[in-house]
This record gives C-alpha cells, sequence and structure tokens, in this order.
C-alpha cells in the first residue's frame, strides 16, 4: 500500500496489526497480547497511552523518538526498544524519514510450564533502565517468521508462532544483557549479595507460611541463578549455609505450629517437607533435645499450670 491511510488520527502507510487483549494467547510462560508491523508516514505519533504489558519494539527502517514518562529518546533503524507495564509509552516519526517497526505486547505467565527459564529475563527487564539499545542478533528474523505465519496459517504454525516469540523476547535479552551485566557487576559485591540472599529469605520464608514443601535445588530455578551462585551469596552474607537457615525456619515454623496446637504433629511434617514423621521427630529432638510430642506435652502442661 502506497497511499498513506489515517488510524485514529495517525498517519500511516501499512499497519498490521494483531490484538489478543481480551483473550491473550497462551504459550506456555509467555502471553502474547499484540503483534504487528507499522509503517509510518510523515507526522505520525503513537499517541500516549499507559503500557499494561511488556512490549519489544524492533525499528525497521527511518528514525524518530520514542518516549517513556517524561523521557524522550532518538531511535533509528537496527534499534530496540523496551517498554515496562506501568510506563507511559509513546512516539513520533522523523518528518522527512519516518520509521517502520515491528512490534510485541506481551507478559510473563509464572504458572506456565517453562516459566523458570524465563524468570531471569524478566527480572532483568524490570532493571533496565535504558530502554534503547542496538540489535546485534538479526531480531527481525523472527519477527518477519510470526508475520509469515499470521498470514499464511497451516499445520504446526501455532508451534512455530511459539518458537518466534521465545526467540524474540531471548534475543531481546542477550541485547540488554550486554550492557546490564557491565552495570551490575561494577556494584559493590556485598551489595549484590545482600540482595541476593534477602531474595531466598523472602523466597523460603513466604513458601513455609503458605506451608508449602520446599526442595532446596529448585531456588535456582525460581529465582534464575544457579543454586551454587545463591549458596555461595548467601553464606558470603550471612554466615551460614542456605540449608542451615532452612532447617532453622523449618524448626521455628515447627515450634509455631506446634504451641497453637494448628495442625497434627504427622500434619506438620508434610507440610515441612519431611520424608516422614519419623525423620521430623529426630530432626526435632536432635535440635531441641525432645520430640515433638514431648514438646507439645510441655507446652500444654505450662498453659494448664498457669490457668490452674
Amino acid at each position: 500500500m502506497s497511499e498513506e491511510i489515517k488510524v485514529a488520527g495517525r498517519r500511516t502507510k501499512f499497519h498490521f496489526d494483531n490484538v489478543y487483549y481480551n483473550s491473550p494467547r497462551s504459550y506456555d510462560a509467555i502471553l502474547l497480547y499484540q503483534v504487528g508491523d507499522l509503517s509510518s508516514g510523515s507526522g505520525f505519533s503513537i499517541g500516549s497511552h499507559h503500557q499494561f504489558c511488556y512490549e519489544i519494539s524492533y525499528i525497521l527502517s527511518g528514525s524518530g523518538y520514542y518516549c517513556t514518562d517524561d523521557k524522550s529518546y532518538p531511535v533509528q533503524a537496527g534499534d530496540l526498544y523496551l517498554s515496562l507495564p506501568g510506563e507511559r509509552h509513546d512516539g513520533h516519526a522523523d518528518a522527512k524519514d519516518p520509521f517502520r517497526y515491528f512490534y510485541i505486547g506481551f507478559d510473563f505467565n509464572p504458572s506456565g510450564s517453562d516459566y523458570g527459564s524465563f524468570a531471569r529475563v524478566q527480572r532483568m527487564f524490570d532493571q533496565v533502565d535504558l530502554p534503547v539499545t542496538p540489535d546485534k542478533f538479526r531480531i527481525e528474523t523472527p519477527f518477519l517468521g510470526i508475520f509469515n505465519e499470521l498470514v499464511n496459517l497451516k499445520e504446526y504454525s501455532d508451534v512455530l508462532i511459539k518458537s518466534y516469540i521465545f526467540q524474540i523476547i531471548l534475543l531481546a535479552y542477550r541485547n540488554y544483557f550486554d550492557s546490564w551485566e557491565k552495570r551490575y557487576s561494577d556494584r559493590n559485591e556485598a551489595d549484590a549479595n545482600r540482595g541476593i540472599a534477602y531474595e531466598i529469605i523472602q523466597y523460603i520464608d513466604s513458601n513455609l507460611e503458605n506451608g508449602a514443601i520446599i526442595q532446596l535445588p529448585d531456588l535456582g530455578e525460581a529465582l534464575g541463578y544457579s543454586y551454587s551462585h545463591l549458596s555461595h551469596c548467601f553464606s558470603q552474607e550471612t554466615g551460614f549455609t542456605i540449608k542451615q537457615y532452612f532447617n532453622r525456619r523449618r524448626f521455628e515454623k515447627a515450634v509455631e505450629w506446634l504451641k497453637e496446637s494448628a495442625y497434627s504433629i504427622t500434619e506438620i511434617a508434610e507440610r515441612l517437607g519431611y520424608q516422614s514423621i519419623h525423620t521430623f521427630s529426630k530432626a526435632f529432638r536432635k535440635s531441641y533435645g525432645l520430640s515433638p510430642t514431648d514438646y507439645q506435652r510441655m507446652i500444654d502442661n505450662r498453659i494448664k499450670g498457669t490457668i490452674d
């Protein structure tokens, strides 16, 4: 299409827009809200709007500038731009060299079966403070792959679209990661360790509160780091191992539940992830010098003595 058309008052030459706002398409860890290709005309403006999902834009040709909240950033052919949920987003094409850009709007789905592979990506995206970066990995290719499948739907198109979406997000991650890694490696190591140790403590404490069984090696997948790295940071910051902290918190939670008589001893053992009540009782006795049953009896006697 060579003739300019107007969409909502904004001049475009071509706009291939696929919108799933009301019913996002689920691709395991990713929810797709929008994907498209827009060729702008002179005077084109995206229009200021509230960003409710993540959005990756790739400037295929031309130039202009994008806006995040109250800041403007010049963009040109070959640039990526990342918009985050909660931001105000806008963009304007150059009057003489208007841009054409591809875009994808999406969100991460923690309940998706492969979310663990994207947890680190999401955390990194949330910390990017310079939203524009040059593309070094030909992100144009998976964008074109999606458009081709959407125009020519065939058997396995959905599988290929999922693959292209993952490629776009992971290639964007790689593009931003270089500067992100350098910036954060310059931080004081103690500050970095402190932040990771806090994440570990929050994860363990919140899951114990919910009565969720925790397998310590799963911490790596949940927090987006290798378990060995988590262990190193935690011990450097706190002076003891993750397992030592985990066991201490399990015993503290067990004592709390025993005092409240909230659950039976068998239920407490199950909720805290012990293989059997025998294993739990043995560990409890080793830590406190008496069995859970004896401890609960001692608490009951104290309460009765106070009442009498």
